[in-house]
């Protein structure tokens, strides 16, 4: 079997994953919610509407992140579009995540034993927990950290804040994004140590030398002078760090 033939079968495989993330992006776009009276009694439900879920979250962003006094202004005609784009999809993609992954584990079980089988089953359900509580930490810490300790620096100029509607999503997702990733430092420890490339060893022996780099790198991300938003997220890390060295000390067992 030549490697387009098995490419056009990992592409047949994912289909059914694709339409599901169509099917979402099209809900999220036309659907939001909304109060509705069914038999007397008012209930919350997804109904067609103007005012969709991306332009709810937009909002529900702009009110949790955006300090008052600085305002979102459109620099182009399609930066609300491209906006709400960038809102549905990452919407959807979250939705239908755990869908890709199972696709992905059914179309490469046929090369796997079963106790193999077992352990990717074990490391997607960990995958997505650590990713979606990254995105969480992210969201209600360092997030709303990171824009409150940047704006007093144009304040402290005497000038007018405005923040261009575009960048100001793009620092969202990113930082959303990035902490979701960083979260998932446990799973490439363990990773590595299986496919042998890093003995488990290895972490416990280096973790003063591990945790200093984690500080470090908390640093270099985090933009807040006190150092507030570093130690908010560092201590998050070494305790992954701790979290991925006793998997990968499994490996050995």
């Amino acid at each position: 079997m030549t490697l387009f033939q098995e490419f056009k079968i990992f592409i047949k495989n994912i289909a059914s994953w694709f339409y599901a993330f169509i099917g979402f992006s099209v809900f999220f776009s036309f659907f939001g919610l909304h109060r509705v009276i069914i038999y007397g009694k008012n209930l919350i439900l997804p109904t067609p509407s103007a005012d969709s879920f991306s332009i709810q979250v937009f909002k529900m962003i702009k009110r949790d992140f955006l300090p008052s006094g600085v305002q979102l202004i459109v620099t182009d005609p399609w930066s609300g579009f491209i906006t709400q784009l960038e809102i549905v999809a990452t919407l959807a993609f979250l939705m239908t995540f755990p869908f890709l992954l199972y696709k992905i584990i059914k179309y490469l079980s046929p090369a796997l034993f079963e106790h193999e089988k077992r352990a990717i089953f074990k490391s997607v359900v960990m995958f997505t927990i650590l990713f979606m509580l990254g995105c969480i930490f992210a969201y209600y810490f360092m997030i709303p950290l990171t824009f409150k300790f940047m704006y007093p620096f144009a304040s402290s100029l005497g000038v007018t804040t405005f923040f261009s509607l575009d960048i100001f999503m793009a620092w969202v997702m990113a930082i959303l994004i990035t902490t979701g990733v960083i979260f998932l430092l446990p799973i490439f420890m363990f990773v590595l140590s299986y496919l042998r490339i890093v003995d488990s060893i290895f972490w416990r022996k280096k973790w003063r030398f591990s945790l200093l780099c984690l500080l470090i790198f908390s640093a270099i991300i985090t933009p807040d002078q006190t150092g507030v938003t570093m130690l908010l997220l560092f201590i998050p890390l070494a305790v992954l760090y701790m979290l991925g060295s006793l998997l990968a000390n499994r490996v050995n067992k």
